[in-house]
């Protein structure tokens, strides 16, 4: 696990989470028929703000869940007595449980997807016809 704890693939990480959650406030903002303006004004500042909460807590120092350097050091006992600590703390554990919850979700929609597939394939019907007939199904848009 010490790839996924490693500075360079958290930046990325944050980076790219970052832009799939400001496209999907966008969709979100977007059916709620406001001005297109505000739609990207909104979209830009949760980019903005979940990049910059993430490259925070990777830079504070401080060691969370989320992310943690490895050396100890010899302040550690000064820092734990801020009220920064324990925000980045509570950001740590948060980021931590948002990550496994959303591989596992992640995880699960793809074998759900790699299912529709295969019974695309097996059923001699043209790959993604069950996948558009469960979505026209849940979602009867005309």
């Amino acid at each position: 696990m010490e790839f996924f704890n490693s500075l360079g693939i958290r930046i990325a990480l944050a980076v790219i989470g970052g832009v799939f959650y400001a496209f999907l406030t966008y969709l979100i903002v977007m059916f709620s028929k406001l001005p297109y303006e505000f739609v990207i004004v909104v979209a830009v500042f949760v980019y903005l703000f979940y990049l910059s909460s993430r490259l925070l807590l990777l830079f504070s120092g401080i060691d969370s869940p989320y992310y943690s350097k490895g050396g100890k050091g010899s302040s550690k006992t000064l820092i734990e007595k801020t009220s920064f600590y324990s925000t980045a703390q509570w950001v740590g554990k948060f980021y931590h449980h948002h990550d496994i919850i959303l591989f596992v979700f992640l995880g699960t929609l793809s074998i759900f997807f790699l299912i529709t597939l295969a019974m695309d394939g097996l059923g001699e019907k043209p790959f993604g016809e069950t996948m558009q007939n469960l979505w026209n199904a849940f979602l009867p848009i005309p």
